[in-house]
């Protein structure tokens, strides 16, 4: 199964969770724990909504080009050698 088919579900069991939700408030009118579990409701399908657009992105290939040539030495100066602990040079 593909993420995509996968988000679809969520977004199916989210509509069908709302359904029954709605059926309770119906039944039981304006409750508390109901109207709690709406509004939870609406933060999972904002949650499903931010996760799809991330997912559904273009992903970025853009190489990045690293020179083989040496770094400026004065980029280095003041900063402590990585696992010596002391001054670099």
């Amino acid at each position: 199964m593909t993420i995509s088919d996968e988000l679809d579900r969520t977004r199916a069991a989210l509509l069908a969770l709302e359904k029954s939700l709605v059926a309770l408030r119906n039944r039981l009118g304006s409750h508390l724990d109901v109207l709690r579990l709406l509004d939870d409701l609406e933060r999972c399908r904002a949650d499903l909504y931010r996760l799809e657009q991330q997912v559904r992105a273009p992903r970025r290939t853009d190489l990045v080009v690293i020179p083989d040539g040496d770094y400026d030495h004065d980029f280095w100066a003041g900063v402590e050698h990585e696992g010596l602990g002391r001054t670099a040079p």
